[in-house]
């Protein structure tokens, strides 16, 4: 628990206790994102009245050093160089470390979005104009920028390939709907996205995973998988793939192309986390548009609110799409996909983006600092890592002794398609923690739990 020497500071001791915060934020003992003692806690502990406590937090609060949450408590907020603010905080466990969700990291997008509100404001024609009905695919002017953007992630495209769609998860189920019937066969990897399956069981279809290895799917097993089940279909994600952060080659793209083509299968390729990677390699829309339904959204780089993503799609089912999105919800807000716009056009998008990979890439090292020395798949720029547990260790014992310890996180069963044998696995998603040194806190648990031997109470037979 922080406790400051207040004999160091001179005056009432409400603002000694204020100066002593500044002192232990600057000195890096206090860290964006800490959890402060309730006041009875540090009123006991300095010999003061709970009111000291009061007027000393709410002192800190007024010169910008602490946020209070009504029933949480009060968390340190110190300000970043670029005004940055992580924003997500513990609703109803304040002291767990949850690192459960991949979402991107929170910081403060209020200001950014009303400068563009304000603008949209000034300009009524377009403010008409974007609150009327659109084509189905979206406006002309939304789809260019979009173009603009996916080309930033390695796909060459044009507007009038392109859809815009109510975000990722809307595009895989419009896709999905377009390409598939209630009961057909249709392939993943066999470690793959929850969301995916989620719509999988929505649509009455009947996923099967196809075997992978470090770089994702291997193309002999869907090979084999093709000539088993003659699916439409194969669901996979190329670049940081969830949750194994396995990312395929340009040898293995074309291969796993090359074998579509032979067997007629559409490729839905998921790309949301491949605007995160450096140097990633060309997507398979890239080298086989004509067999690939490239996938990409605003959630895990712009913000998660933003609820816009994209699908660029062969000539042949374009239509099939554009009529799921129209029956669906007849076309996306064109209002969200005008904020995207202006942030694209503006370069604003580009720097949010930088924004999201430097701390990823920071949040990453300290992963690597503390789980380096396990069974971890961790990239500098991914929004989570993949652990395979060690051999004493199952994962649902696992899971429950690290949430004895305020840490929680989800294992391998929850990514499983069908019956495949997955490892004892957990994954752990850095981006959710509310600050760096939240993470760091966490991770000093699971690398420690990681050492010890399960406890036998918890053992699950």
């Amino acid at each position: 628990m922080w406790t400051p020497e207040l004999e160091r500071f001179p005056g009432p001791r409400y603002v000694a206790i204020a100066d002593a915060m500044a002192e232990s934020i600057e000195l890096g003992d206090l860290s964006d994102g800490d959890r402060l003692p309730t006041h009875r806690a540090l009123a006991d502990k300095l010999g003061v009245t709970v009111g000291t406590i009061t007027r000393a937090y709410a002192e800190a609060e007024r010169r910008g050093l602490v946020t209070a949450r009504v029933g949480r408590g009060s968390f340190i907020s110190t300000p970043h160089a670029q005004g940055d603010r992580f924003m997500i905080r513990g609703e109803s466990e304040p002291d767990c470390v949850d690192l459960q969700l991949n979402l991107p990291i929170a910081k403060d997008r209020a200001d950014v979005l009303s400068q563009s509100l304000t603008e949209l404001a000034a300009d009524p024609e377009q403010m008409n104009r974007i609150l009327g009905y659109q084509p189905d695919v979206g406006m002309p002017e939304h789809r260019e920028a979009a173009a603009k953007w996916l080309g930033l992630a390695g796909l060459r495209t044009h507007a009038d390939q392109l859809m815009i769609t109510g975000g990722g998860q809307n595009a895989i189920l419009l896709t999905l709907m377009a390409l598939t019937r209630s009961g057909d066969m249709i392939l993943s990897e066999a470690i793959t996205y929850p969301g995916f399956m989620a719509v999988t069981h929505q649509l009455g279809l009947r996923p099967q995973p196809v075997a992978m290895d470090e770089e994702g799917v291997i193309p002999s097993a869907f090979e084999d998988a093709c000539k088993q089940f003659a699916p439409r279909v194969l669901y996979c994600t190329p670049s940081l793939q969830n949750p194994t952060n396995a990312i395929m080659s340009e040898a293995r793209r074309e291969a796993l192309t090359e074998i579509a083509r032979r067997y007629h299968v559409w490729i839905i390729e998921d790309s949301v986390n491949a605007n995160l990677l450096e140097n990633a390699p060309p997507p398979l829309a890239e080298i086989a548009p004509d067999r690939v339904v490239y996938i990409n959204s605003a959630s895990k780089t712009l913000a998660a609110g933003i609820r816009v993503g994209w699908i660029v799609a062969p000539d042949e089912i374009r239509t099939q799409i554009s009529n799921a999105l129209r029956a669906s919800n007849w076309m996306t807000s064109p209002l969200l996909a005008e904020i995207c716009t202006r942030w694209i056009n503006s370069g604003l998008a580009e720097q949010l983006l930088a924004e999201q990979k430097q701390e990823l890439s920071q949040r990453n090292q300290l992963m690597r600092q503390y789980l380096g020395e396990f069974a971890c798949r961790i990239n500098p720029h991914s929004l989570h890592a993949w652990l395979e547990l060690p051999e004493q260790w199952r994962s649902s014992e696992f899971i429950l002794q690290a949430e004895r310890r305020s840490v929680k996180v989800i294992g391998e069963d929850n990514f499983v398609v069908a019956q495949y044998r997955a490892p004892q696995a957990i994954r752990l998603s850095s981006s959710s923690a509310w600050s760096q040194n939240h993470l760091e806190r966490g991770l000093k648990v699971l690398a420690e739990l990681l050492r010890q031997e399960p406890e036998p109470s918890l053992s699950v037979f």
